[in-house]
């Protein structure tokens, strides 16, 4: 007997190896000898021959999995990763896996601590509200890990504090409770939530359902009413959100209403928290899991239904190693597992939006705000030679400090981390530009550094122009930093805070000031997407953003796309309460088409407009894509390699497959990148059949050619940008 074991290395085969006296199972993993090493491999298949001569086979080590990791359907999702995006298998296999399973470690969770409440503990005094929060929050969800009440903002120390009091204890778990109990809203159902659950539970089995609800009509609350009834019959939940920022409040919200078990799958945790997370979904006794794209291929012996919230999220999309997207992934998952799976959003993408207007997918919308309240509609503001500060108008710094003084929050998008984006020279226009790259350097003058956005690299600021001498150094444009250092200066008497990667790298500090803004400690907000999607402030009554011209006039065809996307979501955090809010956007270009299309008509109207272009020009959905990305550190090379592939390409595999064609061969956009040069290659057919054959047949000529090695490359298939 034979092993075919997928191994982490960067080769797209399997290998086999012979079976010894201890028995193997399909999706466990075993220990084998690779290149003078022992690896952690996964068995994928059993066989009875091998195509190698059986003396050069060599024996496995050892069997670590009496059970299998991955249920046959995971493996049948395995494997179709794998095929569709022709990726090397140890990338599917086992580079998704956490590390300690990766490395051979026992598939048995290391011991979780859980808290509760001691029995009879009366509740803390009204002035330690922290504590008493603590309590009530325990007293609600019952016994939680100590991971978990990290991530809902309940400190390490406030733990320890509340275990000295006397107030909980610590006990460990020690069963699967598949037990749920719920806790029913305050609030009613509407008319339109009630008519979308309806539609949902009357279809069995498996389908695919866009929900099309504008910000704050209340998907959340429909999702948790479908949660609830799957949960009652004994299955489980996959719940994928597009990133960390937005764990923690979906996290609160779900254990506010449910209590039972749930796990959390990011890349923020640590080692430990990720194996714990991954097992005890694996083993059932996690009823509920929320994750970010990874955790689309954990192991959920009672997968019953998958959520996938804000579905057009670009953060979806896997761009280095395995380039998957979890949207695609999740519903390959749903359809091998024959349980339904919501895509919600209030952007849908224009893919998913096509997919729900040709019948493929089932199309559900909630139209109406739960507040009644119609969401405020954006007012464009011409910003054509005017004078402005810090990148904003006169009359935006009125609408800012009017709103403050009502005691309403205000949100100021800017989707430029950094303090300026450019270092210039006054005398000669010289700008500080990154050696190893196509790109300027951004200014970040908290931490007097220069910063390339492309490849990292970091450099003190110049003193003097490298051009012309002169010491007349000063920074172009207008960064977040920059913006909320002039808001702050401007508006002494109120608090703003900066939210975007930079001021929220540590553990727990984007969740800090979430709780700020929630709270009304804070009341200037200034940020990049990471506040634009997902977030509920009642408080906040205006959003004005900043600059939204860059996509307008892009080489990327989905630029406009996203930035319709981003206007949307960034107006839906205004106005969510009771109070009216106001939306302005600031351009230079009022009357281009696609803004007047989209505040005129709606994103609706403007999807409708979008796909008509795409169908005319050939590009996707309407057509497939992938890509061949080549680089390396000679330009003359990398353009050398493209030429001949082009010619292998037209002379060797184009004629065998109608419909494929070379759509582009280029310099990529951003042609040199931490110093390699890099092009893009764009394959089109009208059927994905017709693509994966052809492109597979490429890629199998480049893996035979040595000359290739000369090269890095890869092949992405549906890429979603043309950029990177």
């Amino acid at each position: 007997m034979f092993a075919e074991v997928a191994l982490a290395v960067p080769l797209k085969r399997f290998f086999d190896y012979k079976v010894g006296d201890q028995p193997v199972v399909v999706g466990g993993r075993v220990v084998v000898p690779f290149a003078g090493q022992s690896k952690v491999g996964i068995v994928c298949r059993i066989k009875t021959n091998s195509d190698f001569a059986e003396n050069k086979i060599k024996k496995i080590e050892s069997v670590v999995d009496l059970q299998p990791l991955f249920s046959e359907h995971l493996m049948q999702l395995l494997a179709w990763l794998h095929h569709y995006y022709l990726a090397p298998p140890g990338e599917v296999y086992l580079n998704l896996l956490p590390k300690l399973l990766k490395n051979g470690l026992p598939a048995e969770p290391k011991q979780v601590s859980l808290w509760q409440l001691k029995e009879n503990a009366e509740p803390p005094p009204a002035r330690a509200f922290k504590q008493l929060a603590l309590y009530h929050f325990l007293a609600k969800a019952g016994p939680t890990e100590q991971s978990l009440l990290r991530a809902d903002g309940f400190s390490a120390s406030l733990i320890r504090q509340m275990a000295d009091n006397q107030y909980i204890v610590q006990h460990t778990r020690s069963h699967i409770d598949k037990k749920v109990t719920y806790h029913d809203s305050e609030y009613p159902l509407t008319e339109q939530q009630l008519a979308v659950i309806q539609q949902v539970q009357n279809h069995q089995g498996f389908n695919v359902y866009l929900l099309d609800g504008v910000t704050g009509s209340g998907k959340t609350e429909v999702y948790i009413q479908l949660m609830r009834a799957h949960l009652a019959a004994g299955q489980q939940v996959l719940v994928l959100v597009p990133e960390i920022g937005l764990t923690p409040q979906t996290l609160r919200r779900f254990q506010a209403r449910f209590k039972c078990q749930v796990a959390l799958i990011h890349s923020a945790l640590n080692d430990s928290e990720r194996h714990n997370a991954w097992l005890e979904a694996a083993s059932g006794r996690a009823r509920i899991l929320i994750g970010t794209r990874s955790a689309v291929l954990t192991p959920m012996p009672d997968l019953g239904l998958i959520i996938l919230d804000e579905e057009h999220d670009a953060s979806y999309k896997q761009l280095d190693s395995l380039r998957y997207n979890a949207r695609d992934v999740a519903v390959k998952r749903a359809s091998l597992t024959q349980c339904p799976i919501v895509l919600g959003s209030a952007t849908p993408s224009l893919e998913t939006w096509v997919n729900a207007k040709n019948g493929k997918y089932l199309y559900l919308c909630l139209n109406q705000r739960v507040s009644k309240r119609q969401p405020p509609k954006p007012v464009l503001l011409d910003i054509k030679d005017r004078n402005l500060q810090a990148g904003l108008a006169y009359e935006s710094i009125q609408m800012i400090e009017q709103h403050l003084k009502q005691g309403d929050q205000v949100l100021v998008f800017l989707n430029r981390r950094g303090y300026s984006p450019a270092i210039i020279c006054h005398e000669c226009g010289w700008i500080c530009e990154c050696q190893r790259c196509d790109s300027h350097y951004t200014y970040h003058k908290s931490i007097g550094q220069l910063i390339c956005h492309h490849c990292g690299d970091q450099q003190k600021p110049p003193h003097q122009c490298e051009m012309c001498g002169s010491s007349q150094i000063v920074d172009w444009g207008v960064g977040t930093e920059q913006l909320a250092d002039w808001l702050q200066e401007r508006f002494v008497e109120y608090q703003v805070a900066r939210i975007d990667r930079d001021s929220t790298r540590k553990k727990g500090a984007l969740d800090k000031q979430l709780q700020a803004i929630e709270s009304g400690e804070i009341q200037l907000l200034v940020g990049t997407q990471m506040l634009a999607k997902g977030h509920h402030f009642p408080n906040l009554t205006l959003a004005i953003v900043v600059n939204l011209d860059n996509a307008l006039y892009s080489a990327d065809f989905r630029a406009v796309e996203r930035m319709a996307q981003l206007l949307v979501q960034v107006s839906g955090r205004a106005g969510r309460g009771v109070k009216k809010g106001q939306v302005v956007l600031q351009t230079h270009f009022p009357d281009h088409p696609y803004l007047q299309t989209l505040l005129a008509q709606g994103y609706s109207a403007f999807l409708d407009m979008l796909m008509q272009e795409r169908q005319q020009a050939g590009f996707p959905p309407f057509t497939q894509w992938a890509a061949l990305r080549l680089e390396s550190h000679q330009k003359q090379l990398t353009e050398k390699k493209a030429v001949w592939i082009e010619n292998l390409f037209n002379e060797y595999i184009q004629p065998h497959y109608q419909g494929l064609s070379l759509f582009a061969s280029m310099p990529a956009l951003h042609e040199k990148k931490a110093g390699k040069y890099r092009y893009l290659m764009l394959f089109s057919a009208e059927r994905r059949a017709v693509l994966h054959a052809g492109i597979k047949q490429l890629q199998d000529s480049l893996l035979m050619n040595k000359s290739m090695q000369n090269v890095r490359w890869l092949i992405e298939i549906d890429p979603v940008s043309i950029q990177g």
